[in-house]
């Protein structure tokens, strides 16, 4: 009988990188290197406009251009692609990956070029033209729990999506806020310290922005996603779904991340979209997102305005918050 083999020793050692040495060489593959033959690119039109109803989209310089397989606006887009799953525990309104009617932040997509390469399929989306009626403008969460200056979603009423009461002290197992507690606590408190904080919004800015790649193969019935991704499970999952295939239909790769900072665990429009149209035209797709894109199409992080009372005794004991 053979002796077990000696495994190496890992906790407590050096352990090197596998995947340094390719990165260092130059040798590993991102999105923007994955080249499939006939492939076509997508470029967003994108509203300059934070809030407004679309009022009309002419996109006849688009369609003249050399070299443009298509081009739809996001009422077209509709037709033929259900509105997006949102992740949230409360009833949220439809989501679409285009904008349809009315624009809700600047950089909302309203229309989409399909051409031969990246530079026709964006200066195709520069010809569109877009007609608003301007809205006014929500910045200032304070003033938008009171409705003002307009409500984003009908739906939410004062553009509040998820009244919420989260404790720390009190709290219940099941996370719900015991209200004696907290009572008690800020009663028997030595010390009460109010603040309004703000944690100001910052935006990921990887240096690798988002990109996707799509290829449905007609023949098979099969797509392949290559996405710049953090979550390529959950991309699989739900753009199968979305395209009515089976999960064993779909394979989502996450080549080379480029950095992410959590932007990227987000499932985007972009991706729903080169999915349908790839399937819809029967051939790959696709977008690499560019660095003004990413600033205003890609999520940003924090911007919480918070009040937080804190109850405690002098000597730094914390008893309820």
């Amino acid at each position: 009988m053979s002796a077990s083999p000696v495994l190496p020793k890992l906790v407590g050692q050096r352990v090197k990188r596998r995947e340094d040495p390719r990165l260092i060489q130059g040798r590993g593959t991102y999105v923007d290197d994955i080249k499939i033959a006939g492939m076509q690119h997508l470029a967003f039109k994108r509203s300059d406009v934070a809030h407004g109803r679309i009022v009309s989209i002419d996109t006849s310089a688009a369609e003249a251009l050399d070299g443009v397989e298509a081009v739809f606006t996001g009422a077209q887009v509709a037709e033929f692609l259900a509105p997006m799953p949102i992740g949230t525990p409360y009833p949220s309104p439809v989501h679409r990956a285009m904008a349809v009617d009315l624009v809700r932040y600047s950089g909302e997509p309203v229309a989409v070029v399909v051409a031969s390469d990246r530079y026709v399929a964006r200066d195709a989306a520069d010809a569109i033209v877009v007609v608003y009626e301007t809205l006014p403008a929500v910045v200032d969460p304070e003033l938008a729990m009171t409705g003002q200056p307009a409500v984003i979603h009908p739906d939410f009423a004062n553009n509040i999506a998820l009244p919420a009461i989260t404790g720390g002290t009190g709290a219940s197992p099941s996370g719900t806020v015991d209200d004696s507690a907290i009572d008690k606590a800020f009663a028997e408190a030595e010390v009460v310290i109010s603040q309004r904080m703000l944690n100001q919004r910052l935006a990921p800015n990887a240096i690798e922005p988002r990109g996707v790649v799509v290829h449905y193969e007609l023949g098979k019935g099969t797509m392949t996603i290559w996405s710049s991704t953090q979550n390529p499970h959950v991309l699989r999952t739900i753009i199968a779904a979305m395209n009515g295939l089976g999960q064993d239909q779909v394979r989502a790769i996450a080549p080379e991340v480029g950095g992410g900072f959590g932007a990227k665990i987000n499932i985007y429009g972009e991706e729903y979209v080169a999915a349908a149209l790839s399937r819809r035209l029967g051939m790959p797709i696709k977008w690499t997102e560019d660095r003004s894109e990413a600033f205003v199409a890609t999520i940003h992080g924090r911007d919480i305005l918070a009040y937080v009372d804190m109850a405690a005794r002098r000597d730094g004991t914390v008893l309820g918050l």
